[in-house]
């Protein structure tokens, strides 16, 4: 028998087993860990969760970015720009989910180091489905400034008169920042942990993890700034 549309089957949960727990996968999610008999330190565990917990905000990111990409090509920005101010929430959550870091100190994290082999975080699946998603999202907006016939600037100098292109670039700047901002944020642990000196755990040298804290995704709205900066000096405004 074909079941009618919206159709939601509820299972049952398994005896001592609440509808919440077995809707969350908690039997599964919370045997992810390294049992506590097996920790080579304290600190391990909550080296884990911080990074499991990295994981899977990556993935609602990346599932966000993928609908905000079809949202624009489909000139819905209103609801493009909705999910991209909850996809900037997220980054934000995740610089404070790395601060739970700080509680280590660089000699416990030592104690365990080893178990990480060559493993780096720039080897994460979600943080690089992150820099495969994001830069293509410029290409999806500027499509709509030049199916508009207008350029950054344009947006930029009539703001009122394009106020959800405004608000959609400043949120891709938002976005952009905070990533900046994580990536710093990143290094300054690393460096807090191991020191400038080194050799990071996957092998990179920390001056050139350093050098990507100047990495962006979206140049253009970036050097917009300089252009309406220069403009407003020919004006005398500066």
């Amino acid at each position: 028998m074909s079941k009618a549309p919206g159709h939601v089957e509820v299972r049952r949960p398994a005896r001592g087993e609440s509808v919440y727990a077995r809707y969350l996968r908690l039997n599964e999610l919370l045997s992810l860990q390294k049992p506590e008999e097996e920790l080579a330190h304290h600190d391990e565990l909550q080296f884990q969760i911080v990074h499991q917990v990295f994981e899977l905000w990556w993935k609602e990111t990346a599932f966000e970015l993928r609908s905000i990409s079809r949202l624009l090509r489909d000139a819905h920005l209103s609801e493009a720009l909705r999910l991209l101010q909850r996809v900037i929430r997220i980054q934000y959550l995740l610089l404070e989910n790395m601060r739970m870091l700080e509680t280590m100190s660089p000699w416990d994290f030592h104690a365990f180091r080893q178990l990480l082999a060559g493993g780096a975080g720039s080897d994460s699946p979600g943080y690089r489905e992150l820099l495969r998603l994001s830069p293509p999202l410029w290409d999806d907006f500027r499509s709509l400034l030049d199916a508009a016939g207008i350029s950054l600037r344009d947006v930029y100098l009539s703001a009122e008169r394009y106020p959800l292109l405004h608000a959609f670039a400043e949120a891709l700047i938002d976005y952009d920042e905070v990533m900046q901002t994580f990536r710093f944020r990143h290094y300054k642990l690393a460096e807090r942990m191991i020191g400038s000196a080194t050799t990071g755990t996957g092998g990179t040298p920390m001056p050139l993890l350093e050098r990507t804290i100047h990495d962006v995704f979206y140049p253009e709205l970036w050097e917009v700034r300089n252009q309406l900066s220069t403009l407003a000096q020919e004006q005398g405004r500066i």
